[in-house]
């Protein structure tokens, strides 16, 4: 499916409309009915498609499978698949409750088994996927990890759902809280694209995801996974702290921690030669 995208010399909107695709996030669209809600499923046009190198990647709170656009210089060697949860959760399930039970159903049309890549909210589900479903997973991938609220700053989570805020508000609150997850580095395009998608999203559905981050414990379960894990990690993020970052990774056997040290919340989008070198070595090791 073709969306429109601005010209390169159209400067983003400080709140874009939700239609206005951001120079450097084209990507080829699939819509999937899963379990009677529709999924969006990002990939890259031309890239690999071999089904051994399947990498499924799950967005933040109010972010896209777009969010991951930058990790495009990798797609000639993996088959990136960016999933995007439905911009309103069946009221059957919470929406961690609804990605568990829809990536292991059939209308997914997932490989058997893959590696995850999960930033933030995706990698809260990320964590619970590979504790129930180790078997699936090659290699996880856990970017700015959540995995308890009691290492999350709520502060800065709170003032992640103000990009939903009525648009005159929205403009005066969304650059600030784009800057607080995606730090000073983060390009004006990738700014744009947070606040975006998260505006496509009703404020009931923040507020459901928020409150399964807010009802999260996985802390003492980490111990019992076995799957290769690579944590990537910005020294400057406001909503993960560092030290939560490193806990993590001393509790997952064997996991490997990287720290990108100017990078925020969101370092595939901000950092994204480091970021995408760190992954490309580790599915390397870990992915045939």
């Amino acid at each position: 499916m073709r969306e429109a995208t601005l010209s390169a010399a159209h400067h983003p909107r400080l709140v874009p409309a939700p239609e206005d695709i951001q120079q450097g996030y084209e990507l080829s669209l699939e819509h999937r009915r899963v379990r009677g809600a529709e999924v969006r499923l990002f990939t890259f046009p031309r890239g690999n498609q071999d089904e051994s190198r399947t990498v499924l990647c799950l967005p933040g709170l109010g972010a896209s499978g777009r969010s991951f656009a930058p990790m495009r210089p990798l797609a000639s060697d993996w088959r990136f698949l960016l999933w995007t949860p439905p911009v309103a959760t069946p009221m059957t399930h919470t929406p961690l409750q609804w990605n568990l039970a829809s990536l292991t159903h059939p209308d997914a049309q997932l490989p058997e088994r893959f590696a995850l890549v999960g930033s933030s909210f995706g990698s809260l589900v990320s964590i619970a996927f590979a504790l129930a479903h180790p078997e699936r997973v090659k290699a996880l991938v856990l970017v700015s990890p959540v995995a308890s609220v009691h290492r999350v700053r709520r502060w800065a989570l709170a003032l992640s759902t103000l990009v939903r805020m009525p648009k005159p508000f929205a403009y005066l609150f969304a650059p600030t809280v784009a800057r607080v997850l995606g730090g000073r580095h983060l390009p004006p395009e990738g700014r744009a694209e947070i606040v975006r998608e998260a505006r496509r999203l009703s404020p009931l559905e923040l507020l459901r995801r928020l409150e399964d981050i807010l009802a999260a414990d996985y802390v003492n379960a980490l111990e019992k996974l076995r799957v290769p894990t690579l944590i990537l990690h910005g020294a400057r993020d406001l909503l993960v702290p560092l030290s939560y970052a490193r806990d993590v990774a001393a509790r997952i056997p064997g996991s490997r921690l990287e720290v990108l040290r100017e990078a925020s919340h969101l370092p595939y989008m901000s950092h994204t030669s480091s970021f995408n070198a760190f992954v490309d070595d580790f599915l390397g090791q870990h992915v045939s």
